[in-house]
């Protein structure tokens, strides 16, 4: 699967056809889920939070709140919570995202992948 690229202009596709790749990747194989959608709910409400919070204050306050997401995945990743598939998707979009708006951008496309996720 190809790396995520968050700019919707070199990805036209990145809230659909991408979104529902990475729901299915995030997934499995498996008959269930391997990620419960709460734990996916869980990240994705921290990076709403975050995004929130950027509105409000100065960007650079919330920057390393969104960096800190790495640690927080890899912690979920060590409790076996997530998987590798989940960890991989987080950093790729973590390390893209240092400003307001690539937040934005990272926050719409994981609210694109939650729709189309099919976790029990």
């Amino acid at each position: 699967m190809k790396p995520i690229v968050l700019d919707y202009t070199q990805d036209v596709e990145l809230f659909n056809e991408t979104a529902s790749a990475w729901a299915k990747k995030i997934c499995g194989e498996r008959r269930e889920c391997a990620v419960k959608s709460t734990q996916l709910r869980n990240f994705y409400e921290k990076v709403l939070e975050l995004y929130e919070k950027s509105e409000k204050e100065d960007f650079s306050e919330v920057l390393p709140f969104v960096k800190m997401l790495n640690s927080k995945v890899s912690y979920a990743l060590s409790r076996k919570h997530v998987t590798n598939e989940f960890e991989q998707f987080i950093n790729q979009c973590v390390a893209q995202v240092e400003t307001k708006e690539q937040l934005k951008v990272f926050k719409l496309f994981f609210e694109a992948v939650v729709g189309f996720y099919k976790g029990k």
